[in-house]
């Protein structure tokens, strides 16, 4: 206990007395490494929220069901869907029949998969209406109309990634003839044109259900997948056996499962995240690791004469470690203060935008706290390793500053 209120007694001289303009600048590096530490690895962890959260709002929902048998259609699935509200933590639920298809327009093709939809439960389930660039969503009474994704209209945009495969100029009212597999073939009214941002999704070729029944129709009262959202406070593996114990012919798959072709994405992002933070942190090491070097070099005699008058070697290191401590922990209450009030609010106000939409930072006081400790243990470190080499000489070549 003695040995802690030396040191602290030390520390505390050093800070007060020293110079305060070292002091300040160590300081601010300190913020400046707590805001790199949070700054970066917030936005990409925004990346990645943002890319699940299309993933789910725009293409699969929370959970799919299928037919267990590859490439079969889930039979009788009004009952099924009317049986899956019922589950306690269940949101909205809406069934889709796909065929494939070629989609003509002048001169160009394109191939895509045509979902015939339920508009309203549709809408419930997924944000697809919400991001109409032309046109206006599908209705139920609409007939002979159909509602591109950007990727399949083109509608213009060169800079579409898959726009040299699209119909390239396709717009709301031009007449698109679509050749279905089974050997249908309808022209359709385009009613509208989504862009998600999410490419998967802006892929998609909708029309309504009785539409849809009209091209295919031995698919009435079935479906071949159905799409399940959740609420918020839903738990999601309880809900998940539940709907696959209502029947023995299907199979069912949480957006996790069905996310393996954003996963190589999400995961080379948490490498690159991984690294930024190790960088970080070695900057904060080297910041506080240098600042103590110069200070025990220019303080060898003072050093020495602590040790003369009896103060152990320990409680001198454990003076530069309080040092280190204090102005780490002032520079991230300072950063977190900064990060809180000006820059989460100020990227909110002009955020990046990256291919798949505007992206925000995603951060929580469990990630800040997490990493403030992980800066104090690095700067805890970083300030033993050149006190304990300079206290453990011999005391006279301190006091003569050899």
């Amino acid at each position: 206990m003695r040995s802690i209120q030396v040191a602290l007694f030390l520390a505390s001289r050093s800070i007060f007395r020293g110079n305060f303009w070292i002091g300040a600048m160590t300081i601010l590096m300190m913020i400046l490494v707590y805001l790199n530490l949070l700054f970066a690895p917030s936005l990409l962890q925004g990346v990645i929220s943002q890319m699940n959260s299309k993933l789910r709002d725009t293409l699969v929902g929370n959970i799919t069901v299928e037919s267990s048998t590859p490439g079969s259609q889930i039979t009788d699935s009004t009952k099924l869907v009317e049986q899956i509200v019922t589950i306690n933590g269940v949101e909205a639920v809406t069934p889709a029949r796909t065929i494939s298809g070629q989609l003509e327009l002048g001169s160009e093709r394109g191939t895509a998969e045509v979902s015939g939809i339920d508009t309203e439960s549709f809408k419930d389930v997924f944000t697809v209406p919400q991001y109409m660039i032309e046109g206006s969503f599908l209705s139920a009474g609409d007939t002979d109309k159909i509602v591109l994704g950007a990727q399949i209209a083109g509608a213009g945009k060169a800079k579409l990634e898959l726009y040299s495969d699209s119909l390239k100029n396709a717009h709301t009212g031009d007449k698109v003839k679509v050749s279905f597999a089974n050997g249908a073939v309808k022209e359709y009214t385009v009613k509208g044109i989504f862009q998600s941002e999410f490419v998967q999704a802006d892929l998609k070729t909708l029309i309504n259900a009785d539409e849809f029944s009209q091209v295919v129709p031995n698919s009435v009262n079935s479906a071949s997948a159905i799409n399940v959202k959740l609420k918020s406070d839903a738990n999601q593996g309880n809900i998940n056996d539940q709907i696959s114990a209502l029947r023995s012919d299907i199979k069912t798959r949480t957006w996790q499962e069905r996310a393996g072709f954003v996963k190589s994405y999400t995961e080379s992002i948490e490498v690159i995240n991984k690294i930024l933070r190790a960088v970080a942190l070695f900057v904060g090491f080297l910041t506080i690791f240098i600042i103590t070097y110069v200070d025990v070099v220019n303080k060898k005699r003072q050093i020495g004469i602590e040790r003369a008058i009896g103060i152990s070697p320990p409680t001198i290191i454990l003076s530069y470690e309080f040092r280190a401590l204090f102005y780490t922990l002032i520079g991230a209450i300072l950063g977190a203060i900064g990060f809180i009030l000006v820059v989460v609010p100020l990227e909110a106000r002009y955020p990046f935008h990256f291919p798949l939409g505007n992206v925000y930072l995603d951060v929580n006081s469990n990630f800040m706290i997490r990493n403030a400790i992980i800066l104090l243990l690095v700067s805890f470190a970083s300030a033993t390793l050149p006190a304990w080499r300079a206290v453990y000489g011999k005391i006279v070549d301190a006091i003569w500053g050899n």
